[in-house]
């Protein structure tokens, strides 16, 4: 599945509250930036795809992109996946929501045709800890 398909058939329904919403946007962000290779068209479809959401934050989605994308990356650079991880994983609270967790580290992971190892590694690491 493509990047832009997997960003559009995540379902919202599953997400009963803003904080497992962000849980999920958050790991999307950091497997888009695991591999070190970000497309300018996926950050551009990112920002687009959380835009659309029902989005009940305190910072409007675009800015909460930008500031993710940060926090990712400085999670991925200083060697502090599994904690990143670990941390948003505390507030995917439903079955469902844990599952699309999963798909979509998969899905965003895969988007380029090849599974790097930091990004293999997290995905077990997210089985793990959801």
């Amino acid at each position: 599945m493509n990047f832009e398909n997997l960003l559009n058939n995540f379902d919202m329904g599953v997400c009963v509250d803003q904080l497992q919403r962000e849980a999920l946007v958050d790991l999307v962000l950091l497997f888009v930036e695991i591999d070190g290779v970000v497309e300018d068209k996926e950050m551009e479809y990112t920002f687009e795809w959380v835009s659309s959401l029902k989005w009940k934050g305190e910072v409007s989605p675009v800015d909460y992109v930008k500031s993710m994308s940060i926090s990712a990356r400085d999670a991925i650079e200083t060697d502090r996946i599994e904690e990143f991880i670990s941390h948003r994983c505390k507030h995917i609270i439903d079955s469902p929501a844990k599952a699309l967790a999963v798909e979509l580290a998969k899905g965003v992971s895969l988007s380029d045709g090849h599974l790097d190892p930091k990004e293999e590694k997290a995905i077990k690491y997210l089985e793990q800890v959801l």
